[in-house]
């Protein structure tokens, strides 16, 4: 029989914070954690000038942050979950990229939950990225605009200008108290996936660039410039800002589908799903919220063509 959640570990991963808090657990409200039982892999948290192309090679604290998960993950034959959040994340993606093509660790008891991820497709241009077809179920969740994890494909000014806010006021805490339960409830999610990849971003409907405004009382003001700026900041990505009916419809099959085979584990893949509420704070996140973030696994998807 398959491990239960409650029985699973996380393998959290710090952002560049230095230390000086613990972020990655406290995520959703800390409901990951209620699920799964949390242990957090030591890492420097720190500014890592050597990582490039994240590679083998590298001499810095991602370089050296995938080392220790590697050691925890070979050394768990369970069921387990890696949960990076920001560098966190680049950590993870060190891992996927350079130990997991010939690593001894199981794909169908081991997945991938990033947040916030640099390295994620939509990222930032100057990252190395995670591959799409590592073998293990990874999901990658986002905030729409926040930057380092959803940045324009095609530059202007007006979009990159809106993504570098997003940096700075959407990137840091929009996920501290994000409700996946209440969110998934209202459809406000977008999901599509690739190889065993499975791709959530949260749909964010206040651009950051306007959010100065309503710091000054402006907010009627930010209400009516969003919606024609927002067209143009659109028109500079390649990545899809709403869901289908249809893929909603898809999703949802996939869940059911997941639902009528347990307890048996069928090959690798993910699904997680939510939105970041206005403003891009939430309600305290419950137990089944955290059971959202959980990359559910499904029958293997084929790589997209």
């Amino acid at each position: 029989m398959a491990a239960t959640a409650a029985a699973a570990t996380a393998y959290t991963l710090e952002p560049l914070n230095l230390n000086i808090v613990e972020s990655t657990p406290n995520l959703f409200g800390g409901a990951l954690c209620e699920v799964y039982d949390c242990e957090r892999v030591p890492t420097a948290a720190s500014l890592d000038l050597s990582h490039v192309d994240g590679v083998f090679g590298e001499d810095g604290p991602i370089s050296a942050g995938a080392a220790r998960l590697d050691d925890r993950l070979v050394a768990d034959p369970g069921e387990k979950l890696v949960f990076g959040f920001s560098q966190g994340a680049q950590i993870a993606g060190f891992w996927l990229r350079n130990y997991a093509p010939t690593s001894a660790v199981a794909p169908d008891t081991t997945s991938f939950l990033l947040v916030g991820d640099p390295e994620n497709t939509y990222g930032v241009p100057w990252a190395p990225k995670v591959p799409i077809d590592s073998g293990f179920a990874v999901t990658e969740l986002w905030s729409q605009y926040d930057g380092w994890a959803d940045w324009p494909a095609r530059f202007s000014l007006l979009a990159a200008a809106n993504a570098v806010a997003g940096m700075f006021l959407v990137h840091p805490t929009v996920y501290d108290t994000l409700d996946l339960a209440a969110e998934e409830a209202a459809g406000n999610l977008v999901t599509w996936q690739n190889g065993t990849m499975t791709y959530t971003m949260v749909r964010n409907d206040r651009l950051p660039l306007l959010t100065p405004l309503r710091w000054v009382g402006l907010g009627a003001v930010a209400d009516a410039l969003d919606a024609p700026l927002r067209d143009k900041i659109e028109a500079s990505y390649d990545r899809p800002a709403a869901a289908p009916a249809a893929d909603l419809g898809a999703v949802g099959a996939r869940r059911a589908s997941d639902a009528a085979a347990r307890p048996a584990r069928p090959a690798s893949s993910a699904t997680a799903s939510a939105r970041p509420p206005s403003g891009g704070r939430g309600e305290p996140v419950s137990r089944a919220a955290a059971e959202r973030a959980k990359p559910t696994r499904t029958l293997r998807a084929q790589p997209a063509a």
